[in-house]
């Protein structure tokens, strides 16, 4: 039984694994689309204390809203550094509220952003 489930789950690796390989260069490198766009992700975490008293579902909504400003401005700086084009493809968040610690109670709202990118033409050429 053992071995025929490792038969299939190499089988299904070795149908899937062309597909994945395609994004990559022979040195492990994210290859441009055909448009010469790649898909970078970045994390990101914030905390704010919790205010004793005020509703806890307002103090949420407002770290939600300071976390969507660093994730709009994100783009922004791509653009200001490594890239000509930023679109935001994806945006992922998770908050929480913490009791414990030195600081106090806090709201954390941590999240990842996908991006579809155009590096700056610069970039691609080597170092003098």
């Amino acid at each position: 039984m053992y071995l025929k489930k490792l038969i299939f789950a190499v089988l299904i690796y070795g149908i899937a694994a062309p597909a994945f390989s395609q994004d990559f260069d022979v040195s492990g490198r994210r290859r441009p689309g055909e448009d010469g766009t790649v898909r970078i992700q970045s994390g990101l975490a914030i905390s704010v204390p919790v205010k004793e008293g005020d509703d806890m579902a307002l103090q949420q909504e407002t770290a939600l809203r300071s976390f969507y400003k660093l994730v709009a401005g994100s783009c922004a700086m791509v653009i200001e550094t490594i890239a000509d084009s930023c679109e935001i493809t994806n945006v992922t968040t998770n908050v929480n509220s913490k009791d414990r610690g030195v600081n106090g109670p806090q709201i954390g709202v941590t999240g990842q952003i996908a991006m579809k990118v155009k590096f700056k033409a610069s970039l691609s050429k080597p170092a003098p």
